[in-house]
């Protein structure tokens, strides 16, 4: 018979067992490092589409062309650095999210 079912037959109280140690507490740090990536994220996006706005108001007023079309090359090179700076975006957080799993 397992101790706790013996103490729990002959009407103790179960042992005390150990509990992960304040879970919900770790489930509000990892909550509030979720918001925090998510607004970076929102609030990024909206100064690029606001300053990309501003950008082509100020053209349009100063009666400059539209700017000239980008090269194949230039558009490949704002994909990659798009790419880079997207995949640091998620793995700095999933980095975080691990080391502080591995370390609780």
């Amino acid at each position: 018979m397992r101790p706790w079912a013996h103490a729990a037959a002959v009407g103790r109280a179960r042992p005390f067992r150990r509990s992960s140690g304040g879970s919900v507490i770790e489930t509000l740090v990892l909550a509030t490092l979720f918001v925090v990536v998510l607004v970076s994220v929102v609030v990024l996006i909206g100064r690029v589409l606001v300053r990309r706005r501003q950008e082509r108001e100020r053209w349009e007023a100063e009666g400059r062309p539209e700017p000239p079309e980008r090269t194949p090359e230039e558009q490949e090179r704002d994909r990659r650095t798009a790419l880079t700076w997207g995949c640091l975006l998620v793995a700095v957080p999933v980095v975080l999210v691990l080391l502080y799993a591995v370390t609780r």
